[in-house]
């Protein structure tokens, strides 16, 4: 199940859908990256989420390996904004409602090797 939520969540980030996303979303969620570091509520989340939408005009979010243990899901992923390429790993954390509690993400240094 929850292999199928994170695929949906891919693709709802894909489609730009905030409205599906805010569904997907924990009421007390937060989101920890390298450019908002740590940001605690489902607003504030949404914002940033919107923000990124809005500031790129390509946009396409895509997982290598999506694996799932226990409530955790982890996506090796690759992200192209406009015209830079970003590869990491996105760590969802779920709640006992199958909302994402949590997502932390992480990104490789694929210049430095």
């Amino acid at each position: 199940m929850l292999k199928q939520l994170t695929q949906d969540y891919i693709e709802n980030f894909n489609a730009k859908d905030l409205e599906a996303l805010s569904k997907m979303f924990a009421d007390k969620f937060a989101l920890e990256d390298p450019v908002v570091k740590r940001l605690e509520s489902k607003d504030k989340c949404l914002k940033a989420v919107s923000d990124i939408f809005t500031s790129y005009e390509k946009l396409s979010f895509s997982a290598k390996n999506i694996y799932v243990d226990n409530k955790t899901s982890f996506i090796e992923f690759i992200l192209i904004l406009d015209n830079t390429r970003l590869e990491g790993v996105d760590i969802i954390e779920w709640d006992e409602n199958n909302k994402i509690s949590e997502l932390r993400a992480y990104l490789y240094d694929v210049a430095n090797g």
